[in-house]
């Protein structure tokens, strides 16, 4: 057996990991790359580690450690492309979009989240600042300290939050701080551990939940002690409720510029952008449009069952990974707008959107989005199968 096919077959699954590939995936993409080189293997993929085990006469054997996933649309793409199309040529890692670009969509990101929930003017323009502040945080968090980058990226946010207020700008405080870091709401590992979930394989999927629960942690404790320090520093800073200020006609502008600001910081290809336009609407406005009187749960359940379809059905035509464009949709469908709002709802009685009993509900949301993924895989599971 050909060492340098055996490195071959080590290396796809190393970059279908760092793009951000699902466990269970990764396993068949590297078996399926190997047959067509005449290899057998036995692929067995955690969120921390690869094993490798080669069929030949030595029974060759390689464990390899894994650093946490990062997401790379681009990448996760074009090493699918490459095991379909039979290629030896090197997946290419390399952002699509310039350095410029990039400091861009960190800044249009904030402002497009709260002209789409509804916020104040002066909100919408402080979170432009807010969203470059978080783009400096990833500069300084580079290879070995990007565990901190959330937790810093929200503490420097809710400092800032706090200065601005004391100098007399009303500010929905929490509402301004979710928007500048919804970013970092880990939509593909909560996309990938609903889905190892819903196809029993629940090493994997328990543990990039566990993985996504950490980083809500650090985002949230982040805000806290941000909005602590500022208090004991600048004294204390009131909240004003949260109004929409915002023209509606503000909010068709605003979605495809949270869409591709999305994609370009996932490093998703142009024509994957496109594509997953219609997910982000599903994301923002499904869950009030779709629950047909039944309530706010029921339209999340409709709705994560239309995004993860969809999603699923265009992987399945373009022979990709519905992954690629269901994280889209669950980034806007599951954090800053759910999750992060439900728990300063329950905390601190600030509503960051007009949707009763959102804090309450935040459980049973996650549940339907739950529900609404497994019923949607359930099916096409036969044709993921096969």
């Amino acid at each position: 057996m050909a060492c340098a096919e055996i490195q071959d077959a080590i290396n796809i699954g190393g970059a279908l990991h760092q793009s951000g590939c699902a466990p269970y995936k990764l396993e068949k993409y590297v078996e399926q790359y190997a047959k067509q080189r005449g290899l057998s293997v036995v692929v067995q993929a955690t969120p921390t580690s690869i094993n490798y085990q080669f069929l030949d006469d030595n029974d060759s054997i390689f464990i390899k450690r894994v650093k946490p996933t990062s997401i790379n649309l681009g990448l996760l793409a074009n090493t699918i492309n490459r095991i379909n199309n039979r290629s030896n040529k090197i997946a290419n890692g390399v952002s699509h979009y310039s350095p410029w670009l990039i400091m861009l969509a960190n800044i249009l990101i904030p402002p497009s989240f709260l002209i789409l929930i509804g916020s104040t003017i002066s909100a919408v323009i402080a979170s432009c600042f807010l969203g470059f502040l978080v783009w400096c945080c990833q500069l300084l968090c580079q290879k070995e300290r990007i565990i901190i980058v959330e937790f810093l990226s929200a503490f420097v946010v809710a400092l800032t939050v706090s200065f601005i207020v004391s100098i007399g700008v009303d500010l929905p405080i929490w509402g301004v701080c979710i928007a500048a870091i919804i970013l970092f709401v880990p939509g593909l590992s909560i996309a990938n551990s609903l889905e190892c979930l819903a196809f029993n394989d629940l090493v994997s999927g328990t543990s990039l939940f566990v993985s996504s629960l950490f980083t809500f942690i650090k985002l949230f404790i982040g805000i806290m002690i941000g909005l602590e320090v500022g208090q004991a520093i600048w004294g204390h800073a009131g909240s004003i409720v949260n109004a929409n200020e915002i023209p509606i006609w503000f909010s068709f502008v605003a979605l495809p510029l949270l869409s591709f600001s999305l994609g370009f910081i996932l490093n998703a290809r142009f024509i994957d952008i496109i594509y997953a336009f219609p997910v982000v609407m599903l994301g923002m406005w499904g869950p009030i449009l779709l629950d047909f009187g039944a309530g706010w749960i029921v339209g999340t359940w409709i709705t994560t069952i239309c995004i993860t379809l969809y999603g699923t059905w265009l992987g399945n035509i373009l022979k990709l990974t519905g992954a690629i464009y269901i994280v889209h949709g669950i980034i806007i469908l599951v954090p800053g707008s759910r999750v992060l709002m439900g728990a300063t709802q329950s905390l601190f009685d600030e509503t960051l959107m007009q949707i009763p009993s959102v804090g309450l509900s935040a459980l049973f949301i996650f549940s339907a989005i739950v529900a609404g993924q497994i019923t949607a895989y359930s099916i096409y599971s036969p044709k993921q199968n096969n």
